[in-house]
């Protein structure tokens, strides 16, 4: 969902490049809605199988805030929409960031191998977020650049 998109841009507002573009784009960071996705299925295997009433908790939440759209096939829903359950798609990653972690009496070495990926995951998810940087704030970019973080085909 565009938020804000000028039209008649000059050359000159992007260093002199043939189109430019401005856009506030509310897409989230990809990552980060991909890991929670991952999350959220790791949240759904501790409920089943380790019976952690966390994950049950973080689902009841997810779904109490997901669940009712399906009522509205017939409407357009927005992406925005996606602010009642997002807050426990957040628990949901810290749960698995947590996991990936390791228990406080696990060996050093699983502590390390867990930090380190826990961490690349962060600094990871924090990359991404500053390349699509200018599409959060309506930084003027060559059509080019805008072009490169438009991903897939439905973001246009």
């Amino acid at each position: 969902m565009s938020f804000y998109y000028p039209g008649g841009l000059k050359p000159s507002q992007c260093g002199g490049a043939a189109q430019c573009s401005s856009e506030v784009l509310a897409i989230g960071t990809p990552l980060l809605w991909w890991a929670a996705c991952f999350a959220l299925v790791y949240a759904l295997y501790r409920w089943i199988f380790v019976r952690d009433w966390r994950a049950a908790a973080i689902l009841c939440g997810i779904a109490a805030g997901y669940l009712p759209w399906f009522q509205w096939q017939q409407r357009t829903i927005f992406f925005f929409y996606s602010i009642d359950f997002e807050p426990f798609l957040c628990l949901a990653l810290a749960l698995m960031i947590g996991a990936m972690l390791g228990r406080a009496d696990a060996s050093r070495e699983r502590r390390f191998w867990g930090g380190l990926s826990a961490g690349v995951l962060v600094v990871a998810i924090m990359g991404v977020f500053l390349y699509f940087f200018p599409l959060y704030t309506g930084e003027v970019t060559t059509r080019a650049q805008w072009q490169a973080r438009m991903w897939w085909p439905t973001w246009i």
